[in-house]
């Protein structure tokens, strides 16, 4: 007899069928009807089936799912940035000293136009973050430049 087709499912149909444990099925099929098989017992299968719906409707079921979501959300979020602090940006001594007016080789900016020719990576990284740095020590001077 399939498991699916039964009318009744006794514990190992419910272990196997949500791959679960001894006491674990034993706690899904806790207080639905059952009847005696032998010396085992059988769980409706409509009654398991609505219990399990009634249990995930439920504000504590919800409450666990979004538990979790925000979680594995962390979890990406702190991979992410653990991978992100393993690279490291060359950037030239002078970084944060840096000013617009200071010529950064193969940064090009204009009205409308910013061009990096870089080798790789790095390379754009390190352009873009003293180009960051002199944005922020020189801004009149940048919003000048790139609005006339």
């Amino acid at each position: 007899m399939r498991t699916l087709e039964a009318s009744h499912l006794d514990r190992h149909a419910v272990e196997h069928l949500f791959g679960v444990g001894q006491r674990r099925a034993r706690q899904l099929m806790t207080g639905l009807p059952c009847i005696q098989l032998g010396n085992a017992v059988a769980v409706s299968r409509l009654a398991l089936i609505d219990g399990l719906e009634n249990t995930a409707k439920g504000d504590p079921f919800q409450w666990e799912r979004s538990r979790r979501a925000r979680v594995a959300d962390s979890l990406e979020a702190i991979r992410k940035d653990a991978a992100a602090r393993r690279i490291l940006i060359p950037a030239a001594p002078d970084s944060s000293d840096r000013l617009i007016r200071d010529v950064i080789p193969g940064v090009e900016l204009a009205r409308g136009e910013l061009r990096v020719l870089f080798d790789g990576a790095e390379d754009l990284a390190s352009k873009l973050f003293a180009l960051s740095q002199a944005m922020a020590n020189d801004w009149d001077e940048f919003s000048q430049l790139v609005e006339n």
